[in-house]
């Protein structure tokens, strides 16, 4: 499995906004870091004024009158946000806003620290970024809330020989900082290599009135957090009433489950739950349980999640300890768990399937023995083997197929070889989409559609006031897929209400 995590950019020396060694001068490496700024919009902006950004590069920039650099760093900003947001961006972006400008020189440094909601977006890099720099990021957004992001620069991790092992004391340092602010924070991201690196959520005995999203997230399950001992703490009140977003690692999972503390969450929407290498552990164990148990009270007292993902788990134990788990949620994603693990869910569920159900997997593990009825759309993405058994006893309407080199042309027939007219269990899904695969043929899907509309029609000459679901496929949508001759796209247009194709690069 590829865990490599993305990496991103803060360049140096921000820590120095008032430094008095660079007044309105351009270092080379300044030169070169502005070199890389290609912000469409500023050029747009600076092309209106008349000056081209070579001549920026030329010139000395005290040249530029404050008040125009501003309105140029609105416009940026506003650019930037969409609905009072941050848009999400590359994390491995050279050009983030407004760290790469303000590495331009003190004079633009100066401008952009005169505006608090410029940093209200605080990206650390644990590789290049130095703790006066997140002190300065924070001291700059005043009392406004913001959002804060830490990370490691894969380039660097990747390159390096040694084991990183100073990893969790570098976290443990921003966190340290950090903490005094959490009563306006919005969003807390930390995206590390190991688990034993993430910061302990039995150790945030804080409130946090603002906070919307939390993620601590790993690469790697390789164990505790150093501080984590076996007894639960006495005393713990993480309050965080506004949390909507919460990824966090298995062993946070665990923790959160032993407080309590998932359950006293009355908005949150979406829940993930990653990285956990299973075993026996003096500090607790994490079942399949402790997960439906907390998705069912969630549904019941609150009505408000929409999607658990569990992602790369090892369960010290699947078995389910009730009868059933109300799990009604509007999608639920499966990546990289045992199929085991799977068919557990759907048995242990009461009353109707997520609307959406997405099972990923990167071994070529046999999906037929999953029963997933009622979900409205079923996503299978990776080599899976028996696909067409499970696809036929699945009846929703949207079937999509992603990242999948077993959908091959022998699949295919598979599926419409056992359609039966004659039975309910017949499929009556009417959209296919599929991604990123290309080992089937048109000719195949072609014969798939002619075999449908064949045994719709039997079906409907057989008994025409029978109300069970028997749908021809309606819609086709083909990205990354393989070559497709003009007669097939014309022929697949007659047939098809909606119909795209898009071959692979």
């Amino acid at each position: 499995m590829n865990t490599q995590k993305p990496f991103v950019y803060v360049p140096a020396g921000l820590g120095h906004l008032d430094s008095e060694n660079n007044k309105g001068q351009i270092s080379h490496d300044e030169k070169r870091q502005f070199a890389r700024v290609r912000d469409p919009l500023m050029s747009r902006i600076l092309a209106f004024r008349g000056i081209s950004a070579t001549h920026l590069r030329q010139t000395n920039n005290r040249g530029l009158p404050p008040e125009l650099l501003l309105l140029i760093f609105e416009h940026v900003y506003a650019d930037s946000m969409l609905n009072g947001e941050w848009i999400a961006c590359s994390s491995q972006s050279r050009v983030q806003f407004p760290f790469a400008p303000a590495a331009v020189c003190k004079a633009w440094r100066d401008v952009l620290a005169s505006v608090p909601r410029f940093w209200t977006r605080i990206i650390v890099n644990l590789d290049t970024t130095k703790l006066s720099d997140i002190d300065t990021y924070l001291h700059l957004s005043q009392k406004l809330a913001f959002e804060i992001a830490v990370a490691r620069d894969q380039r660097i991790v990747s390159h390096s020989r040694t084991n990183n092992d100073d990893e969790g004391a570098q976290a443990a340092a921003v966190m340290a900082r950090i903490v005094p602010h959490l009563h306006r924070c919005r969003s807390l991201c930390f995206q590390l290599l190991r688990s034993s690196s993430l910061p302990a959520l039995r150790y945030l005995n804080v409130r946090a009135p603002l906070l919307e999203r939390l993620k601590l997230q790993c690469g790697i399950d390789d164990g505790e957090h150093p501080l984590v001992g076996s007894e639960v703490p006495e005393q713990w009140g993480f309050d965080a009433p506004a949390l909507r977003h919460l990824f966090l690692n298995g062993r946070n999972f665990r923790d959160a489950c032993a407080l309590r503390w998932v359950e006293r969450l009355p908005s949150l929407e979406d829940l993930c739950v990653s990285r956990y290498s299973g075993g026996k552990h003096p500090t607790g164990e994490l079942h399949l349980h402790d997960v439906l148990l907390v998705v069912d009270r969630l549904h019941r007292w609150f009505g408000i999640l929409q999607k658990l993902t569990l992602q790369d788990i090892s369960f010290d134990g699947i078995l389910t300890q009730h009868d059933g788990y109300d799990i009604q949620i509007e999608a639920v994603s499966l990546q990289f768990i045992s199929l085991s693990t799977v068919r557990a869910i759907f048995m242990s569920k009461i009353g109707p399937a997520p609307r959406l159900v997405h099972i990923k997997n990167e071994l070529s593990s046999s999906v037929y023995q999953v029963r997933l009825t009622q979900a409205d759309t079923l996503v299978l993405e990776g080599p899976f083997s028996r696909m067409a058994e499970a696809i036929n006893i699945w009846d929703g309407d949207c079937l999509s197929i992603k990242n999948c080199p077993t959908f091959n042309d022998c699949t295919i027939r598979d599926i419409h070889r056992s359609w039966n007219p004659n039975e309910l269990t017949s499929p009556s899904w009417s959209r296919l989409e599929i991604e990123n695969c290309t080992e089937f043929s048109a000719d195949a899907l072609l014969a798939l559609i002619d075999a449908r509309d064949d045994a719709v029609q039997r079906a409907q000459d057989r008994d025409p006031t029978s109300q069970a679901p028997f749908n021809s496929l309606q819609v086709l949508q083909v990205h990354g897929g393989p070559p497709i001759s003009p007669e097939d796209a014309e022929a697949f247009k007659e047939k098809l209400l909606t119909f795209g194709w898009h071959e692979a690069a």
